[in-house]
């Protein structure tokens, strides 16, 4: 998974929930204070109409007992001591009582009015206005913070990968929901390369072996033209003996036995590729132990040095170890003067033996390719095809490990042979 290499600021960290409820909290607060703020205004607005229009209609107690009103115009009426509300009509001066007359009555006609009378259902209709704004405010702001930027990275890198562009990397913005689906993308992107890398690697290695495969066939197979067009045209004409006959058809069946080969170990790189290692526990000691007796039957106790370090148990598949080592031991033994040094290492979960001789050593050439198929530094020879570092290098990537090739300062050539050990 993709890896923040830095630490992100709070709120990128935040999970979707708790942003989730951080948002809708402050947004239903800032609206409870829209909502207190509105309140106020209204009440002050309605407040101040009926100060303005209608307080001045109400009777007052004077200081002798009797009730009077004034009208707007400021003119002072008295009225009967019975009656503790008056109207007081400012055209004829009668007076009427207040109950008998809406409040509302005294404010002018048109907006003043419509709002004073109506002004319960503005309140309600700017409330209802004020949640669903503070509502929308928040899902922008949520959606803004939380969704927009990951939404936008997940969409770029899908249109990418669906046109086969991986050479991208997928941006984590953040460490919460939609941070660590980036970073599944980014994991899945990683894994689709390396898949098409591999699977490139595997067209561009089968495309080479065939290659080579179709190079090494050009020589028997030209050989078995040539001598099958001489017998078709010399046996008629009695221009070949019986001897030179019998000479040809062993050379010509020489070619097609060295066919069968090349089809047989086409076959047997086929299979290795198929192979999967059966790994089980093995002491070091044990292995090292085996290592060092095969080497022996196959150089010779005077013609060998071994050397181990480390301890502890390995999960290894011992016939495909066993293979890689004796096909290393026979090239050290085919091309040494005297001596084979074999180094056996457990080290960071890995088992690696280095098989050095004291030959000439590979050339420049050998060693980029040496481990390619049908590839013989020496040219063509009858007694091997080039497969056997081939076939080393095989091995070892099975068993999740490499092989290296050099050669050391003193001269000769050296094999590294690498294998993961874990079970």
């Amino acid at each position: 998974m993709a890896q923040v290499t830095r630490k992100l600021p709070w709120h990128r960290r935040l999970s979707l929930r708790w942003a989730l409820v951080f948002t809708t909290l402050l947004c239903a607060l800032a609206g409870f204070l829209l909502l207190a703020l509105e309140t106020a205004v209204l009440e002050e607005a309605r407040d101040a109409i009926y100060y303005k229009y209608i307080t001045p209609y109400y009777a007052e107690e004077s200081a002798t007992g009797d009730l009077y009103v004034i009208s707007p115009d400021g003119k002072t009426v008295y009225v009967e001591a019975t009656m503790p509300y008056a109207y007081v009509d400012p055209d004829t001066g009668e007076t009427y009582p207040l109950a008998d007359t809406p409040s509302s009555w005294f404010v002018p006609a048109g907006p003043l009015r419509f709002f004073y009378q109506h002004v319960g259902e503005i309140a309600l209709g700017v409330y209802v206005a004020t949640a669903v704004l503070c509502f929308l405010a928040d899902a922008w702001w949520f959606y803004h913070w939380k969704i927009k930027k990951p939404l936008a990275v997940l969409s770029a890198a899908s249109k990418k990968i669906a046109e086969n562009d991986l050479d991208f990397t997928v941006d984590q913005p953040s460490t919460d929901e939609l941070g660590k689906l980036c970073a599944s993308f980014e994991t899945m992107r990683r894994s689709l390369e390396e898949n098409n890398k591999a699977l490139w690697q595997a067209v561009e290695e089968r495309r080479r072996l065939n290659a080579a495969f179709a190079h090494d066939l050009r020589t028997p197979l030209t050989v078995l033209q040539g001598y099958g067009d001489y017998l078709l045209e010399g046996l008629p004409a009695g221009q070949v003996t019986p001897e030179k006959a019998e000479e040809t058809l062993t050379t010509m069946k020489r070619s097609l036995t060295r066919l069968q080969r090349y089809a047989e170990s086409m076959s047997e790189l086929q299979r290795l590729e198929d192979l999967v290692p059966q790994k089980a526990p093995v002491e070091f000691d044990s292995l090292c132990r085996l290592l060092e007796d095969t080497a022996a039957i196959l150089r010779g106790p005077e013609g060998v040095g071994f050397a181990a370090q480390g301890t502890g148990t390995v999960y290894v598949d011992q016939e495909l170890v066993f293979r890689v080592f004796e096909n290393l031991m026979s090239n050290a033994g085919r091309y040494a003067r005297q001596r084979v040094e074999i180094t056996v290492c457990l080290e960071g979960g890995q088992l690696s033996f280095t098989v050095a001789d004291d030959g000439r050593g590979f050339p420049r050439e050998a060693l980029k390719r040496a481990a390619e198929p049908y590839y013989r530094a020496e040219g063509p020879s009858g007694s091997h095809f080039g497969l056997g570092l081939t076939i080393c290098q095989l091995l070892c990537k099975k068993h999740g490990g490499s092989l290296t090739l050099g050669n050391r300062p003193q001269g000769g050539a050296e094999v590294t042979a690498a294998f993961g050990v874990e079970p």
